[in-house]
Formats: C-alpha cells, sequence, structure tokens
C-alpha cells in the first residue's frame, strides 16, 4: 500500500528540481549569451583537440549550450519530467565522460553530484506535484 507524498516531500522535490534546472538553464544561457556558443565551441574545440574526433566533437559543442537552456527550462517548468530528467542524465554522462578523458578530477566530481540528483529526482518522482506535469494529469508508472 502506497503512502501519501507529504507537502514536505514535494516542496523538497520541486527545489531540488528547479534548482537543477536554473543551474542547467544557466550555464546554457551564459554560454549563448555571454560567452557567445562560437567562442564557446572554439574553447572546447582546442580542449578536446587530439581527444575525441571532430566529426562527434563540433556537433555537440555547438548543440551543447541549446541543450543545457532547454533542458533546465523543462526541469524548471517540470514538463515531460521522465524523458527531461532521463535526457539531462545522458547529458551528463557525455559531460563526465570528457570531463574523464580530459583528466579533469574537478569536473568529474561535479558531474556524479549532478547524476545523483537526476537519480534521486527520477527515483522519488511520485513527489513532482508542483509542476506542469501534474497540472495536466501526467502520470509516469
Amino acid at each position: 500500500m502506497n503512502q501519501p507524498i507529504k507537502t514536505p516531500q514535494k516542496i523538497a522535490y520541486f527545489i531540488f528540481r528547479v534548482t537543477l534546472g536554473v543551474t542547467f538553464a544557466a550555464f546554457g544561457a551564459s554560454k549563448i549569451f555571454i560567452q557567445g556558443t562560437g567562442n564557446f565551441a572554439e574553447y572546447m574545440m582546442n580542449q578536446f583537440s587530439g581527444l575525441l574526433p571532430e566529426f562527434l566533437l563540433i556537433p555537440f559543442v555547438y548543440t551543447l549550450p541549446y541543450a543545457e537552456l532547454l533542458l533546465g527550462l523543462m526541469l524548471i517548468a517540470g514538463l515531460f519530467s521522465v524523458f527531461t530528467l532521463t535526457a539531462t542524465g545522458l547529458l551528463v554522462v557525455a559531460l563526465t565522460f570528457g570531463a574523464v578523458i580530459g583528466v579533469d578530477p574537478a569536473t568529474t566530481a561535479n558531474n556524479l553530484i549532478y547524476a545523483i540528483i537526476i537519480f534521486f529526482l527520477l527515483w522519488n518522482m511520485d513527489a513532482n506535484f508542483w509542476s506542469i506535469d501534474n497540472k495536466i494529469g501526467r502520470t509516469y508508472e
């Protein structure tokens, strides 16, 4: 028998989801509007030159800022939550791979924290009360 989700759990889930969303949206927005997508892509190409093939790297670095912004906004709104969290998790996997091959232990550790947050949010989807998904009656089994 399932226990009803208590209000503090709903609040905690909301804060965690929105905080993750704000983080990703801000990362993406800063790459697009402050750093500039071209400048960001050039920097990343220099960082990973010789580590990854360009035919994989170029589309990734040009897409990353927009993916971060879009996924962040979807997390904030609580829209298509399972898809959004899964896509965000897969993005974190890709970013962690880059951090590992770039020998960046600090970024790798930070990415593992993001992975734990995403795991928690997916695992506790029943507490996703304050979201567009809940408002329109979308449930996940």
